[in-house]
């Protein structure tokens, strides 16, 4: 699932449930585990000049890259930093690492072959799923519309209850996936 769509959906999702001062960890929660994935295209792209294929096959790959992206998935860490934020009595943490959570949940069923290893530090095992939101070869074309409209629908289900700011950024958002799937699929 493409970053922009996790902070939209974990914000449809956990809002109802929470105060409006956690929606600054529902965002970060919901982004995190793709920062390093960002930080990594970013330096590789812009400061060494790798092209994008390059950066996927080689850079991507290596240990310390696949290990923090990885973790930054973890379902059980993820779940442990839920459970002690409850446990200590801090929503804010709670709600941040259930974003996480919710980030993680929704990325396991969309990634084949660049599957991350959900289950660590338990466990190396990369679910393979036979859909991607991003690899044609495994129904992107499909995934990535349906992900869209979720995306879209997430984004009027919070309209009525939103600023203006939170407004432009929901039609930044659905304007995003308009013009990625364009891109990426009918072009």
């Amino acid at each position: 699932m493409q970053t922009p769509g996790h902070a939209v959906v974990n914000l449809a999702i956990l809002t109802s449930a929470v105060t409006p001062e956690h929606t600054l960890p529902i965002l970060a929660g919901a982004i995190l585990p793709d920062v390093p994935i960002v930080v990594l295209y970013l330096r590789e792209h812009y400061l060494r000049g790798l092209p994008e294929e390059r950066i996927w096959r080689e850079s991507y790959q290596q240990p310390f890259w696949l290990n923090l992206i990885h973790g930054a998935h973890s379902l059980p860490l993820t779940l442990l930093g839920t459970l002690v934020g409850v446990a200590a009595g801090s929503s804010m943490v709670a709600v941040f690492f259930g974003s996480m959570l919710l980030h993680s949940l929704a990325d396991l069923p969309l990634h084949a072959e660049d599957a991350h290893r959900h289950f660590l530090p338990f466990s190396h095992y990369r679910f393979i799923s036979p859909i991607s939101y991003w690899d044609v070869r495994y129904h992107a074309r499909k995934v990535a519309l349906v992900e869209a409209l979720l995306v879209a629908g997430a984004a009027a289900f919070l309209w009525r209850d939103s600023s203006l700011v939170a407004r432009l950024l929901f039609v930044a958002v659905v304007a995003w996936y308009a013009v990625t799937y364009w891109r990426a699929f009918l072009r």
